[in-house]
Formats: C-alpha cells, structure tokens, sequence
C-alpha cells in the first residue's frame, strides 16, 4: 500500500504529519502532531480508492469500535475515528495516543539482547493485557501479536499495538467462515482454517518469545511433527522452556486454556525438574530429614463447590469422582443421543414395513450408541482412581455397569488433558492416563478448573514417585 499522507502534511485541520510509524494489518499508520491539544498522536489511514477488497474496511471499522471500547494501560488510548470524502475516493482514521519506544522487532535489530528475566517480563505484561482482552464479553482476540506489535517503552513497561485484525466475536470463527488474518510464522494451525480462540494469542506470545530468545523468525526453527523445536537454540532454565513449549503447541487442546491459567504456570513452576527434584531428595536423605512430595511445589487450590475427593499420602494416591449429574456437556449429549436414536428408530421401522435394506442403518444405530454411551458416562459415571507405590488402579460405575482397570505404577506416563470430540463447536475436554500403548480416560463431565486441578493433583504425585524410584 503506497503512502497516503506527505510529511508536513494537515489532515481534517488539526492533525499534521510528521513521520511514518509503519504499515499494519490494515492502513498506513503515522505520528502527527494535534494542533489542538499540542500531543502527538498515532492517525492510522485507509483509502477507499486502494482498498484491494471490503474486508479491508470491514476489518478497519472493527478497529475503530473495539478500541473505542478499551480501557487498559497497556493499551494505546483511542481518541477519535472520521472520514474525509475527496474527489473519487474516501479516506478513513483512527487516532490515538502515540507511544514512545521501539517495537520489540525494532529493538532485536538494534541489538537488544534481554535476559531470561526481561523477556519473562515482557511475557507477563502481554498476558495481562490478554488476560483483560479475553475475559471481555464477548472476548476481544487480537489474532496479530507479534514483536512489531509490541511495543518496549523506556520505563520496560510494554504496549500492544496495531488492532487491524482484531475479532471480537465468534460469529466468523467457523472453518470458510472469515478471511485468514495474521502473520505467517505467529499463527497457529487453527488461525490458517479462519478460526481464532482466546489460545489463538498464546500461541502469537509463544512465538514472539521465540523471537526474542533466539532473534530468528519462528519460520527459520525446525519443526518436529508440525512442533517448532526451539530448545537447542535457547539457553533458559526448565520451567521457562516448559511453558513456552505448551505455549506453542499446535494442538489447541494442548496449549493453556486461558492467559490466566499460562500467567499462573510462568510465575509460579508446578513441577520441580526432575535434577533438581532427586538432588533435593538426596540431600534430604543425606541429612536424615523426612521428605515432603508437596513442599516445594506451587498448588493449585481445590476448587470452590467441587465434589471430588482426594486423600494422598508420600505411597498412595486417592480420587474418588462422583457422577456429573443433569448439567453441562453430558445433557447436550444424552439430548442429542435421544433425538439421534428416535429418529433411527422410526427411520428404521418404515424401512423394514416397506422392505428397504434396514441393514443400511446399522451404522447409524452404533454412533447413536456410542453418543448415548458418552452421555450417560458424563451424567451418571463414577470413578475410582487409586495409585500407591507399586500398582494403580481405576474403576468405572455407570448406573451399575462395572469396569475395572490395574497396573504397575512404574507404566504410567504423566497424565494428559486433551479433546476427542465437540459439543456445540466447542472441544470436550477429558483427562488420559497413559500406561504404555493404552490410554485411560475418565473426567468429561467435569468444569475446566476441576480437570486442571487433577492434572495438577495427579501428576505432581506421579512426578514424586519417580524421583524416589
């Protein structure tokens, strides 16, 4: 997009131009100076006329509604939207505050090297204004961080810029439902299909930390099973590269569901490493001191109003889930199993009366069944998980129906929280314990912060019996 403006010159008999600041997802942005106020102020531009297609301008006005509707420090200032109609063609601006500083990309090419601690801090500050986006109703998702979005101020304090591609609804999340936005390198799977999710930006700051640690775009990492591999390029401690490595998972299931959860995990490590965590045990040994598995380690408190029961001590584990009950995915499932196997019910009866191939449904009756299965799972399972120091064992109970699972301890592998299937577009998140080739899942029907506290609960005890084995 070729330049608008000239320097020197009045826009709309107040804004005069003094630089170009740089071309963003959508328009020309420049510093100018307000003749009324005296500040100098970031006037972002569109023209009609060069516009390759409307989504330009769709997502221009956007823009301007969602950064009128912002209050953050972080954030710049919106301070008007107008346009000025000129002969065949129409111009469009969104003014600002102008923040002083460097991008973060700007900074890397003038040599700035930050320590782990610096870009640590650069990662806190963006989720907290993440976090503030996201818990906005509805969310608003930025789906462009990057280091030239951000800005590093000269008090270290940061600045997310440039809202051209903001979204702030899911109306057009759905796959050929919107316009592909963002930038090639930052964008996780999910963004290339049209679809952006609050993760989508985890994995934008993910990449953008990748930036700033290695000072290579995340295009020039290797890839291992669509995975960028960073960690032979990067000298950071273990929990830092823990969390950018679920940052950047391209799985969305697998990423922090939320920038609250991922600010929680970067201030304060679940898991000790497991050097550190034998060395401690060693000399705690060495002393004759008793060991305590939970001592050095961050806990998430169990959350208000759940019914789950866990009883641990330094051999055994304990989880005792009740049944979900009528609430959640469970009743969306058993609704749509009911309406499902009804209709397959009289699809099938007309065509036995008229002698049709009835066979033909049996397909249909085995997703009616496992639908049903999965529902009543949700509402009415229970489930007993006990681990002590040599065997572990689970057991089912779905409205008396038993199932019964054992095995040696020393096969587990740490426990999973990913999705096997959606309810209403939305992903179905359950835990799985891994032991060797099988997996064990349990834990649908319960809230997201239940199933985090699990994992959390079970993997921490996991983690402990280890490093005593």
């Amino acid at each position: 997009m070729t330049e608008l403006h000239q320097i020197g010159e009045i826009i709309q008999s107040r804004y005069r131009i003094v630089s170009v600041l740089g071309q963003g997802g959508v328009g020309i942005t420049y510093a100018a100076l307000d003749a009324k106020t005296g500040d100098r102020v970031a006037l972002k531009a569109l023209s009609f006329r060069r516009m390759n297609e409307w989504k330009m301008l769709e997502l221009f006005e956007r823009e301007a509604r969602v950064l009128s509707q912002l209050d953050h420090p972080a954030i710049p200032r919106y301070l008007d939207y107008f346009q000025i109609d000129r002969d065949r063609d129409r111009d469009f601006y969104i003014v600002q505050q102008l923040v002083e500083g460097k991008s973060l990309a700007q900074a890397i090419a003038d040599g700035w090297h930050g320590s782990e601690e610096d870009i640590k801090q650069i990662a806190e500050q963006v989720l907290d204004v993440l976090i503030y986006l996201h818990e906005l109703k509805p969310p608003v998702i930025h789906r462009d961080i990057k280091p030239q979005n951000v800005i590093l101020q000269p008090n270290r304090k940061i600045a997310l810029v440039d809202f051209g591609a903001v979204q702030d609804t899911y109306r057009s999340t759905q796959v050929g439902g919107s316009t592909v936005v963002g930038t090639y390198g930052y964008m996780p799977p999910e963004q290339f299909r049209g679809k952006a999710v609050p993760a989508t930006d985890l994995y934008a700051l993910g990449a953008t930390i990748l930036f700033l640690l290695t000072g290579r775009s995340p295009v020039e990492l290797p890839e291992i099973k669509l995975k960028l591999s960073f960690r032979d390029s990067v000298n950071i401690s273990s929990h830092f590269a823990d969390w950018l490595d679920k940052m950047i998972e391209p799985a969305i299931e697998d990423r922090f569901s939320s920038a609250k959860q991922s600010l929680n995990a970067l201030q304060n490590p679940i898991l000790p490493s497991l050097e550190s965590r034998i060395r401690s045990l060693e000399i705690s040994h060495s002393l004759g001191l008793n060991s305590d598995h939970n001592d050095t380690k961050y806990q998430y408190p169990k959350p208000l109003g759940s019914r789950i029961e866990i009883k641990k001590s330094n051999n055994i584990l304990k989880v005792d889930i009740p049944a979900a009950g009528l609430r959640g995915e469970g009743i969306s499932l058993l609704l749509f199993a009911i309406f499902w196997n009804v209709f397959l019910i009289v699809w099938t009866s007309f065509a036995l009366r008229v002698g049709a191939f009835a066979l033909f449904s049996i397909p249909f009756w085995v997703v009616g069944i496992g639908i049903a299965y999965a529902g009543l799972s949700i509402v009415f399972g229970k489930v007993y998980l006990v681990i002590s120091d040599r065997t572990f064992s689970i057991d089912w109970d779905i409205l008396g129906v038993k199932r019964h699972v054992q095995g040696k301890t020393q096969d587990l592998r740490q426990l999973e929280l990913k999705s096997s299937y959606e309810v209403n577009n939305q992903p179905v998140m359950e835990l799985r314990l891994n032991q060797g080739i099988y997996v064990h899942k349990f834990g649908s029907g319960l809230s997201r912060p239940e199933k985090e506290w699990l994992l959390q609960e079970i993997n921490n005890f996991l983690e402990a019996w280890r490093s005593c084995h």
